[in-house]
């Protein structure tokens, strides 16, 4: 085998490493995911993650790309639209991101993951992921809102609103139980972005007046 030929080979391994991380971080926590698990998935062999990433917690830090969440808020703020119609652009993205059963982004289903069970990763991802998102969103409530509303609502309503996507998400299980055929194909996360939109812009607008 010729050095191109292995250093392809290497490159492929790696990339498998990546993909299986993902999907079982997501699925399991950075506690829960073992590297057994990660290995057997990528068709890798057990030694594979300490040769291509050091250890378990190296191979989170590079599963742990979150460019596509990076690019949906860059394209957001790029957009001709109005500052309400972006909230819309951007809970619908950001919902599919989190909820598309066939092309969810695991990066942010890690992000919520470890929202809700907190690992020694989450520093990273606050740094890298949160707290963006927490300014993006700040900055376009403010132009939604102008001045009418103080530092701290406003910091609230970035809360709200998060909370309430990171809701069908940790609550997807619960959700099933009490409604059985609930599925979250393209219809049912259009509707449930439409409804985070509308509830959020409404409680927006009270604040508003309330502080006027």
């Amino acid at each position: 085998m010729t050095e191109l030929e292995t250093k392809t080979a290497s490159e492929q391994t790696r990339a498998r490493l990546l993909d299986a991380a993902r999907e079982v971080f997501s699925q399991h926590g950075f506690q829960g995911a073992t590297v057994r698990e990660i290995c057997r998935r990528a068709d890798a062999n057990g030694a594979a993650v300490n040769y291509h990433f050091g250890s378990k917690e190296g191979l989170l830090t590079e599963a742990l790309n979150f460019s596509q969440l990076a690019a949906l808020q860059k394209d957001n703020v790029k957009s001709a639209e109005c500052p309400k119609e972006r909230l819309r652009l951007f809970l619908h993205d950001f919902m599919l991101m989190l909820l598309d059963e066939k092309n969810a982004s695991s990066q942010c289903r890690i992000m919520a993951r470890e929202l809700a069970d907190p690992t020694p990763a989450l520093d990273q991802i606050v740094s890298e992921a949160v707290a963006p998102l927490h300014k993006f969103l700040g900055k376009l409530l403010r132009e939604i809102v102008g001045d009418q509303v103080c530092e701290t609502e406003l910091r609230r309503c970035v809360y709200s609103i998060l909370g309430q996507c990171q809701f069908y998400r940790h609550s997807h299980p619960v959700l099933q139980r009490l409604h059985p055929k609930l599925r979250y194909d393209h219809k049912e996360i259009d509707a449930i972005a439409e409804h985070i939109a509308d509830f959020s812009l409404a409680g927006i607008k009270h604040l508003a007046k309330k502080s006027a």
